[in-house]
């Protein structure tokens, strides 16, 4: 299953490497691949998460668009920009690189999440906690997904408590 997070926003960064920089101020540990073109993001956007490959999906959409096709979600006003993240909901590290960039940027241009999964807006703070809480599991989300592994044979994230996910 696929999940997703949408940014609006009034502005746009001019270039991967100035998205870069947005990620480095926030510290994250994510390098986005140097050679893509910001303007032509329409797919895989591959990145490493702490030295590993990973990535997500990465789209322009129309936000004109967007608004009209969701008239029951609240955007607030009429948004400039659309850029879309698309990832696979079993891949721990394509969700957290997916959520450091998405912050990042949603820092860089003073825009809004909105979490396609939670059906709810997420504030640019609320999205940095987000991804704390994703880099450091509570004790009961560790229980909850060990429980999954011994119950189902199946492992949500194998990355979590791996030293990768450190």
């Amino acid at each position: 299953m696929s999940m997703e997070i949408i940014i609006m926003s009034d502005r746009q960064v001019n270039s991967i490497a100035e998205w870069q920089a947005a990620i480095d101020r926030e510290g994250y540990p994510l390098h986005l691949a140097p050679d893509m073109q910001f303007e032509y993001l329409s797919g895989f956007l591959p990145s490493h998460l702490r030295g590993e490959l990973t990535g997500f999906e990465c789209f322009h959409e129309n936000a004109a668009n967007i608004i009209r096709d969701n008239p029951d979600i609240k955007f607030g006003h009429e948004w400039k920009y659309c850029l879309a993240f698309v990832w696979l909901g079993s891949k721990w590290a394509e969700l957290l690189a997916a959520w450091m960039a998405g912050t990042a940027y949603v820092h860089a241009t003073d825009g809004i999440i909105f979490d396609g999964e939670q059906e709810k807006f997420v504030t640019p703070d609320e999205a940095r906690q987000i991804v704390h809480e994703l880099e450091h599991p509570t004790t009961a989300q560790e229980a909850a997904m060990d429980r999954v592994r011994r119950e189902f044979g199946f492992d949500p994230w194998p990355e979590v408590g791996s030293e990768n996910s450190k």
